[in-house]
């Protein structure tokens, strides 16, 4: 996180920034300005999500945003459903405005910082409970091989976990869940 604070300019411990800070940051590439939000997000204790891409009539990609996971609210007809045969799940989107917007410059060929709000309606994740937020759950190419490898060699799916959970040094190194 410091090595991307410090190649977007920014010299403020990622808890205190606020819009002023970032409008107008700069990033080479669209995937370093989402790096920075999924890591900033990670330290502050919420999950992010992608909100909006627009593109050109050329078909590129001119702005693009990510916005909180509790952002908005759940559409009705998914509520009031009346053939409903399950239970609804609980309500996670409860209308938080936090977000992250880019827009690529013509004239700086560069990934510009236009909307930044920090600002969050819901308590952040614990330290304990960042690694189960679903932006942040994440299996390589290569655990999921092994995974795969073990599981066909008859080796039980909790003893597969506990052997990532050695290798990796901990729960919270995991990077995901049993589920996943």
């Amino acid at each position: 996180m410091r090595k991307l604070m410090e190649s977007a300019n920014i010299g403020k411990d990622p808890s205190d920034l606020l819009e002023e800070d970032m409008v107008g940051v700069e990033f080479k590439y669209v995937e370093e300005a989402e790096s920075f939000y999924h890591i900033y997000s990670k330290i502050i204790g919420f999950s992010v999500r992608k909100n909006q891409c627009r593109k050109n009539q050329a078909g590129i990609v001119t702005t693009r945003s990510w916005c909180c996971s509790n952002e908005g609210f759940r559409r009705t007809k998914y509520i009031k459903n009346p053939n409903r045969v399950r239970e609804p799940r609980s309500e996670i989107r409860i209308g938080c405005r936090a977000m992250f917007r880019v827009c690529y410059s013509k004239i700086t060929k560069l990934w510009v910082v236009k909307e930044f709000r920090a600002n969050h309606n819901h308590c952040m994740a614990t330290d304990m409970q960042k690694y189960f937020l679903r932006s942040h759950r994440k299996i390589s190419a290569a655990e999921l091989e092994q995974a795969n490898l073990l599981k066909k060699a008859g080796i039980k799916t909790s003893e597969i976990w506990n052997l990532f959970v050695h290798q990796n040094g901990g729960w919270d190194k995991v990077g995901c869940t049993k589920k996943d």
